[in-house]
């Protein structure tokens, strides 16, 4: 069923960012509908990750209760905040020993709008379940390292197996594969991830032409329109695809701490899900 179209496009972004973000992490807490937490790999020190994000709407009294998870753990936490929400916690998370780190910007396509697709005979495209190949060109494109890839890839596996609207594309040329992406389905809207090429594939029209492939797809299950989340360096693709700016998103890092006393420590798990 689609969103009901008078909703605004941040609400209807923030929703496949949810679904997204939910389906491939071990654990995951809505604080509201502004403010989500969501745990890489639970009890996989040094692979789990406290991912937080902080959208357009409200965010109320769930500010408390988010500090409230920061302060309680040692863990490795990336906090994702909406650009009018900067300004209101820059010093409180700066106290707590965040560090400013990229601007990404969140972005729309009508799929009124698309391109007319790159026709190219001498590549191959795949929708597969089988995410090795998949894999593959996120782990160079994006530097990951060989175990924190395989953890990342089993992630994705687990949402597959529990039914989830992920579908998974690679583009192989001469017999191997170049790149790949994420499409994920949410109520009718669609949305794009892990758009990944190989380094020494980079700058022959790869990304493009996958992407095309999974916003037919896309149209296909009814999307009416796409989203994603571009780093600074995408931008030019994107917008070449006609995909338009919504709001900037800034992150802030904290690496992991030194384990303090029990005393006053949570258990980060049990927060999560209550």
């Amino acid at each position: 069923m689609h969103a009901d179209v008078a909703c605004d496009l941040p609400m209807l972004y923030h929703r496949t960012e949810d679904h997204y973000f939910a389906a491939t992490c071990s654990l995951h807490r809505r604080h509201n509908a502004c403010i989500n937490a969501y745990l890489t790999d639970e009890a996989l020190d040094p692979f789990n990750l406290l991912f937080i994000r902080v959208g357009s709407g409200p965010m109320g009294d769930a500010v408390a209760a988010m500090l409230d998870v920061i302060r309680g753990t040692t863990l490795d936490i990336r906090v994702v905040i909406h650009e009018e929400k900067v300004e209101g916690l820059r010093d409180v998370l700066t106290e707590l020993g965040f560090q400013a780190a990229e601007v990404t910007t969140a972005m729309v396509l009508e799929q009124s709008h698309l391109v007319p697709p790159t026709s190219d005979s001498a590549v191959q495209i795949s929708l597969t379940q089988h995410l090795d190949d998949w894999a593959a060109p996120l782990g160079n494109a994006f530097s990951m390292l060989p175990e924190g890839l395989a953890r990342y890839q089993a992630r994705h596996e687990r949402a597959l197996e529990a039914g989830e609207a992920l579908y998974h594309f690679t583009l192989s040329s001469e017999g191997q594969v170049r790149s790949s992406l994420t499409l994920s389905m949410c109520d009718g809207e669609a949305r794009l991830n892990d758009v990944g090429t190989l380094m020494d594939s980079r700058g022959r029209g790869y990304a493009t032409q996958l992407i095309q492939a999974a916003l037919r797809h896309a149209t296909s299950l009814g999307a009416e329109r796409c989203f994603l989340e571009a780093s600074t360096q995408g931008l030019p693709l994107y917008r070449t695809l006609r995909f338009t700016r919504l709001f900037d998103y800034q992150s802030f890092v904290r690496g992991p701490l030194a384990a303090p006393s029990s005393e006053g420590h949570f258990d980060l798990p049990a927060i999560l899900e209550s």
